[in-house]
């Protein structure tokens, strides 16, 4: 079967384009957790505490640690799959919860969270691509 491609030497490289989605992906949740921390402090913990989740600051503790080691595992590319699944659904849930809940979710829009349960589930399928510690010898 031929493949009808204007760049088809390129798809000799397709484990590139996996590992640039996976880094990409991790980077943006190590990104969110220094944000977090640094950052929006205060409004996250004001937002734990308008979705009445108490202490406030536990669950702020907690979220922003989950997504620095998630950005991390994804980043280095270990534990890729298992990985991409937890922060799909996460995604999905948070989609939902955007949906029905439209005030407690503000910092993005709708589109974002669904793009990132994309992204997330697009890598439970390919792996984890070029220069992971998981990637299959």
């Amino acid at each position: 079967m031929h493949t009808v491609s204007l760049f088809p030497t390129l798809l000799d490289y397709q484990v590139l384009g996996t590992f640039m989605i996976r880094a990409t992906l991790g980077l943006l949740f190590v990104y969110s957790a220094y944000a977090h921390i640094f950052r929006k402090r205060t409004g996250r913990i004001e937002f734990f505490e308008t979705v009445k989740l108490h202490p406030a600051r536990i669950f702020f503790l907690i979220t922003t640690i989950a997504e620095l080691i998630v950005g991390t595992l994804l980043t280095l590319g270990l534990y890729t799959q298992p990985v991409a699944a937890l922060t799909g659904t996460v995604m999905l849930l948070t989609v939902l919860l955007k949906r029905y809940r439209i005030t407690a979710i503000t910092h993005h829009n709708f589109e974002f969270y669904i793009l990132l349960a994309v992204v997330s589930f697009a890598l439970l399928f390919l792996g984890p691509g070029a220069f992971a510690i998981d990637l299959p010898l």
